[in-house]
């Protein structure tokens, strides 16, 4: 049962500080737990000071702060690692990358659920501002659909929920009987809420798919799943639906599927269905193909001889890839690539290993923070050869290069968060180093024992605070398939295929009209 909510502001350090619980003192095992840190390290100060810095990279951001808490059921006691997982897809779903963003999670032990803080920069390390355009309404979504996939339990009032049946992804419940009927009754027996939840993710996948259109074909793909399906009826039809599973008896509206919502989804499927059988299957064939059998009813053509006088046969040459002569028997036969594409299919099975393999070694040098490796070395080692601007690969008369400036951009990246992690690292170790002021008698009389007590007092939490800063560069602009090479005969070979599969899913009937010509 995740719910979240969220409010942006400006100071980092501040929102840090009361995600910690700074200013509260609890025992140790209702104290905040730092949970992640990711690309920040430190004290709340020093944390704070690293997401200023990037976000002072786009001065026009007015809240760059965004604050997310999330919270759990009581009765939900998650592990560490499901705890993650939740958090993770939660704030990937509202625009949150790990490898763009910096943020921090905290866990809060002070009350009976669970419930976890996230401070983060709305500003990314590419300079890019998150959206938080209707973020509550998103945050819901996020939260309703690790709901569903992690099988938690079902959250009342919701306004907005996931729906990985519609192409968008999510739908509005509309009015306050609608949120009413949908919302699953909390159960104390864990069986029935068990029994609930998996009937209504069952619901979910079959609807979804497409395959289910009409009430029978809904009994039988429940009933493999061994869920029995109950229609109740009255004069104008179908009213009501429930279900049956272990013994245990649902009614869809506790399963969170009325029969209106079911008739609609059938009837939506049916209607893609019957779109699909009408597609004019002319549609499917190449210009080419349509116009020769244009040629061959207007009886100007037999069997590539003219039948008008001193009119020639046209003879079409194509320089793209051509059917296998299998295919004309078996569709899944697929393309037969030029010569040209051959070659250039070759090439990426040989440069595309290569390449790889490159780049990973680079890549793993430099997330060691080793900022003075040989590129030169490692590109050769695995076929490359340097030119002026460029590291080149050759075979087979074809070639392909790999820009140095790729590698200096990655190298001078790693340099800067290098500087930046040195600043934090000594400001860790001066941190450390230091020792409380020691409270004398001439201190007790002049009233500045109270001061030194404090400032005692706030050396040591921030000592207990701090996390020892480790560096674990991000290496930006070396992604393998960025420097792959794709061949054009791939692409046509998906898009056959892709034509091939959508003609198998017309009716027979129809394909076999259109093999004889009869369609129209």
């Amino acid at each position: 049962m995740p719910t979240a909510n969220a409010n942006t502001g400006n100071g980092f350090a501040k929102a840090i500080s009361y995600a910690l619980q700074e200013t509260k003192k609890y025992p140790e095992e209702t104290r905040a737990k730092l949970l992640e840190l990711n690309q920040v390290y430190g004290s709340s100060r020093e944390m704070g000071k690293q997401m200023r810095e990037v976000a002072d990279e786009r001065k026009t951001a007015q809240k760059p702060v965004l604050h997310v808490q999330i919270n759990f059921h009581p009765d939900e006691k998650l592990s560490r690692q499901q705890a993650e997982q939740a958090i993770n897809s939660i704030l990937k779903d509202i625009g949150i990358e790990k490898d763009n963003h910096q943020y921090v999670v905290v866990q809060h032990r002070d009350k009976a659920h669970d419930h976890y803080h996230v401070v983060a920069n709305r500003i990314g390390m590419d300079g890019e501002l998150l959206n938080d355009h209707r973020i509550k309404d998103r945050l819901q979504v996020a939260c309703d659909k690790v709901e569903q996939l992690q099988q938690l339990r079902p959250t009342t009032g919701r306004t907005v929920v996931y729906d990985p049946s519609l192409k968008k992804g999510f739908r509005y419940v509309k009015t306050a009987k609608q949120q009413k009927e949908q919302k699953p009754v909390r159960d104390k027996n864990p069986a029935i809420m068990d029994t609930k939840n998996e009937i209504r993710i069952a619901l979910t996948e079959v609807l979804s798919k497409g395959e289910v259109k009409n009430p029978e074909q809904l009994k039988e793909a429940l009933g493999k799943r061994g869920i029995d399906v109950q229609l109740s009826q009255n004069k104008s039809g179908i009213s009501g639906v429930s279900f049956k599973k272990d013994e245990i008896a649902v009614k869809g509206s506790a399963a969170g599927y009325r029969w209106a919502d079911i008739s609609k989804a059938l009837s939506e499927n049916q209607a893609k269905a019957e779109r699909l059988e009408n597609v004019n299957p002319h549609r499917l064939k190449s210009s080419l193909e349509v116009h020769l059998e244009r040629q061959k009813e207007q009886s100007l053509y037999v069997k590539g001889e003219s039948k008008a006088p001193g009119v020639q046969a046209p003879k079409f040459e194509s320089h793209s890839a051509v059917l296998k002569p299998e295919a004309k028997e078996n569709p899944a036969a697929g393309l037969e690539p030029t010569k040209q594409e051959q070659q250039e299919v070759d090439f990426a099975k040989e440069y595309n290993p290569k390449a790889q393999g490159a780049i990973r070694e680079i890549k793993a040098e430099l997330e060691k923070g080793n900022t003075a490796l040989d590129v030169k070395s490692v590109m050769e080692k695995h076929g490359f050869k340097e030119e002026k601007d460029q590291f080149v690969y050759a075979s087979g008369g074809t070639q392909k290069g790999i820009p140095k400036n790729a590698f200096d951009h990655a190298i001078k990246g790693v340099k800067q968060q290098e500087q930046i992690f040195k600043g934090i690292e000594a400001k860790y170790n001066e941190l450390m180093k230091q020792q409380p002021e020691k409270i004398g008698l001439l201190d007790k009389l002049s009233g500045k024992a109270a001061e030194k007590e404090k400032a005692n007092s706030n050396l040591e939490r921030d000592k207990l605070q701090a996390v020892q800063p480790e560096f674990k560069p991000r290496v930006y602009g070396l992604e393998e398939r960025d420097f792959e090479v794709r061949p054009k005969f791939e692409q046509r070979q998906f898009e056959h295929n892709r034509q091939q599969e959508f003609k198998r899913s017309i009716s027979p009937s129809k394909e076999q009209d259109r093999n004889k010509g009869l369609s129209r």
